[in-house]
């Protein structure tokens, strides 16, 4: 994450979002993460998290403000984190909230590393790649890696207060259409690039 602030606490968060329809078989090999469980307080900005290692009995819990200004690009967010106690995290999880749980894998690709995220529960299906990058000069500048189908990063479909506000059959018609559209427009331009790139 850039070290940006943005006021006292704040930090500017630069990322792009990727959509994907299948799980790196490097991952399946090595599976290596997090499993992590948002709840998202309603009619507020907040996201308690906890994040329990795949591997390991570590623990990280955190309540986290998160949103984007009306002036701010689709791959910029203000972000405020604040660790916490699992006491101090049990005292926060009785409020209501809507709750969203993916497993999360770091995965080196292109000279990059990504996050990629596989969604649980009602959201099974949904595998995202997302990159933390430094400023928005390199947000432009970064192409879309090899294992994705297309950049969603302004895509509000994609965002996680969006999603635990749908209703699964919202959900999996909205995801269905967009894997359909992507997938077929990468049947219809594969030819043509792997045809220029013989030409160079």
């Amino acid at each position: 994450m850039t070290t940006q602030r943005i006021g006292k606490y704040a930090c500017l968060e630069v990322e792009r979002r990727y959509l994907m329809n299948k799980i790196p078989t490097e991952l399946l090999d090595n599976p290596q993460g997090w499993l992590i469980t948002d709840h998202y307080l309603p009619n507020t900005r907040l996201r308690l998290r906890q994040m329990q290692s795949v591997t390991s009995k570590e623990k990280i819990y955190k309540l986290t403000q998160k949103y984007r200004s009306e002036i701010q690009k689709p791959y910029e967010t203000t972000i405020t984190n604040l660790y916490l106690t699992e006491a101090e995290y049990n005292h926060l999880k009785v409020l209501e909230a809507k709750v969203l749980q993916k497993r999360r894998y770091s995965h080196r690709a292109s000279s990059r590393t990504f996050s990629i995220d596989v969604f649980e529960g009602r959201h099974h299906g949904l595998i995202l790649a997302e990159i933390e990058l430094e400023n928005q000069s390199e947000a432009d500048q970064v192409v879309l890696p090899p294992f994705a189908l297309e950049d969603v990063t302004a895509d509000p479909f994609f965002t996680g207060g969006n999603l635990v506000a749908m209703t699964e059959q919202e959900f999996q018609q909205g995801l269905s259409q967009r894997l359909r559209d992507y997938e077929n427009c990468q049947a219809t331009t594969s030819p043509t690039m792997e045809h220029t790139g013989a030409n160079q």
